[in-house]
């Protein structure tokens, strides 16, 4: 069985449209290896970076600091991280 990406389409609550694309096991894997802690806690400032690198497909090459406030930029990784997490 071939891996078939999957896409999602987010709003935020301030009104952005953003498209998430799903990722292979194994690199979700590494994802998850790298944007957490040893106590599996994750740390924001490797995971955000790697949803929005990874799973915020449109629109593309997003940064943090792109983000007008904190409040969206945490709305949007969240989303993007359990759609990476759930498929969902």
């Amino acid at each position: 069985m071939a891996f078939t990406p999957k896409t999602k389409e987010f709003k935020s609550t301030a009104g952005n449209d953003y498209t998430f694309q799903n990722v292979t096991n194994s690199k979700q894997a590494e994802i998850v290896d790298e944007g957490t802690g040893l106590q599996g806690k994750v740390l924001n400032s490797k995971m955000m970076p790697l949803m929005l690198e990874n799973i915020v497909v449109v629109p593309n090459g997003l940064t943090m600091d792109d983000f007008d406030t904190w409040e969206e930029l945490e709305e949007v990784t969240t989303a993007a991280f359990s759609f990476l997490r759930t498929g969902q």
